[in-house]
């Protein structure tokens, strides 16, 4: 059910329907359109809703079965047939998409013996490829021109400045395939991991000496991004975040001077310069770069979902924790959630804790889910970040901890501190990640300390120190982790225990100072 979602929402978002060319797809009142309808209107998303909805699949599941197949095989017929030229996307995608399709038409020509039609396409179409520097799809048409005009037409002056043409372009897709792979190599381990950054270093120092010849001697649109790309991840792993943020700026002044806008290239640059920001603790150019650049994330998209992880830990890390939930609420209230990653969406249930804590501790105003929350089922929630020992699991067993010491659990925290300790003393470096071993450090101190306020401070005030010694800019972790940074946490421990609650709309800097 979840891929006729996904396309009729697809179907929805373009001027298909408006066009009137739906009643030539699916035919007027027909059991195709009626279910159609129902999934766009929202009254069907569930094989369960659609059984409510049509009786008649109750009884017979089969039939149910049937339609959801014969209606995505309809749609994926008519994919070719909708109107992507909507004013949200840049000239690039535009483009793509417009080629892509006059590919296709271009290839059942010729298969259908219209060969003249074909190569006027495709003649046309190179003109656009070569604008917008779509290198695979250049040579697939200057192969098939090649083929026409040395096999069919015996024009020599053509085959020749196709063929050398094609050697060019061969080149330049080599040198696009392999800085592709090479970053893709590189960020393949951290879609699953935030553990430590700096094991990456020296491999993308390797890879960037190797398509370093390529950025001088190439502009090619694949060779420039994921070669700056691949630059970037040498600095961003050593916490380098003026230097990223400076790379970053060149690269989205480099595309600037392109002929097209692409909105990848805007997305991602500035969605790194916005983490900089970030680790560096300059909200207000955070919030800036965001609302300047929102319009690039389509709704519901993936990226959209990465940018709110952007503007929930700025809210978190500025204090702004109403505005923090205010951004989670919507994150799970949008009909796209469930469809995202499950990386992306056990990221976000681990916000949603920390927001959950905030409330029961009587930092932010509590709500009716706010009673629903249970940390055994969060935990059992957590199963793709539950193997990042040295990541996306530490927040998992702080948040764990925080709630025992808020519900007064003092005796599951007696019993779990042993299993702290030896967890932190397995994955969590003292020496590469520092911050994290500290705060857990201090966190074992409790029971040991007999809950005790006093004792608790003192005891902890070295280890403390240590923390603040390595600000947040300079630890050696993926931004992620730090949900909360550790020093405000850390008040927030000692609130639990007996201090004032500090308040949502009370700056929490000072107090961390």
């Amino acid at each position: 059910m979840q891929e006729l979602l996904t396309l009729i929402n697809l179907f929805q978002k373009t001027k298909f329907k408006i066009n009137g060319i739906l009643n030539i797809i699916l035919e007027p009142n027909s059991e195709m359109e009626r279910f159609y309808e129902a999934i766009a209107s929202g009254a069907v998303q569930t094989d369960e809703d659609a059984k409510s909805v049509f009786p008649e699949y109750g009884k017979n599941p089969n039939r149910l079965h049937t339609i959801k197949g014969k209606l995505k095989e309809r749609l994926n017929d008519s994919i070719l047939l909708l109107d992507f030229r909507e004013s949200s996307f840049t000239e690039r995608q535009k483009a793509f998409f417009e080629c892509s399709k006059k590919w296709a038409a271009s290839m059942i020509l010729i298969s259908k013996n219209a060969r003249e039609n074909a190569i006027n396409i495709l003649e046309n179409l190179l003109r656009h490829t070569l604008r917008y520097e779509f290198t695979e799809l250049t040579l697939d048409i200057l192969r098939t021109l090649r083929l026409h005009y040395g096999v069919l037409e015996g024009d020599q002056k053509k085959f020749d400045q196709i063929e050398e043409q094609i050697n060019r372009f061969e080149e330049v897709w080599i040198m696009e395939r392999k800085t592709e792979g090479f970053y893709a190599e590189l960020v393949t381990r951290f879609v699953r991991t935030k553990s430590l950054k700096d094991t990456v270093s020296e491999k993308a120092r390797h890879y960037f000496d190797q398509v370093k010849p390529f950025l001088e001697q190439c502009d090619s649109f694949k060779v420039q991004f994921f070669g700056r790309l691949i630059e970037i991840v040498i600095y961003d792993s050593i916490n380098d975040y003026a230097n990223t943020a400076r790379l970053c700026e060149n690269a989205l002044a480099f595309f600037e001077k392109k002929e097209y806008t692409s909105s990848i290239v805007l997305q991602v640059f500035n969605y790194n310069l916005f983490v900089c920001y970030l680790n560096l603790q300059q909200f207000e150019k955070c919030l800036q770069l965001a609302d300047k650049n929102q319009e690039l994330f389509e709704d519901g998209s993936y990226n959209w979902f990465k940018l709110q992880e952007l503007y929930f830990l700025t809210a978190m890390h500025s204090g702004k924790y109403l505005d923090a939930a205010q951004t989670c609420l919507k994150v799970f209230s949008h009909p796209n959630f469930e469809q995202q990653p499950a990386p992306v969406n056990e990221l976000w249930k681990i916000f949603e804790s920390y927001t959950y804590l905030l409330a029961r501790v009587g930092i932010i105003p509590g709500n009716k889910q706010t009673g629903k929350f249970k940390v055994s089922k969060f935990l059992n929630e957590i199963q793709v970040f539950s193997k990042d020992k040295a990541g996306m699991n530490i927040p998992v067993l702080v948040i764990q901890f925080l709630f025992d010491l808020a519900e007064e659990k003092w005796s599951q925290i007696i019993d779990r501190v042993e299993n702290l300790a030896k967890y932190r003393n397995r994955y969590i470096d003292g020496q590469h990640a520092a911050r994290s071993h500290a705060f857990i450090r201090m966190l074992e101190l409790i029971p040991k300390s007999s809950f005790k306020l006093v004792d608790i401070e003192k005891r902890a005030d070295a280890i403390f120190q240590q923390l603040r010694a390595v600000p947040l800019e300079a630890a050696n972790q993926n931004h992620e982790i730090e949900i909360i940074p550790y020093e405000v946490l850390w008040t927030i421990v000692l609130n639990i225990l007996g201090k004032p609650i500090i308040t949502a709309n009370q700056s929490i800097q000072s107090t961390a100072a």
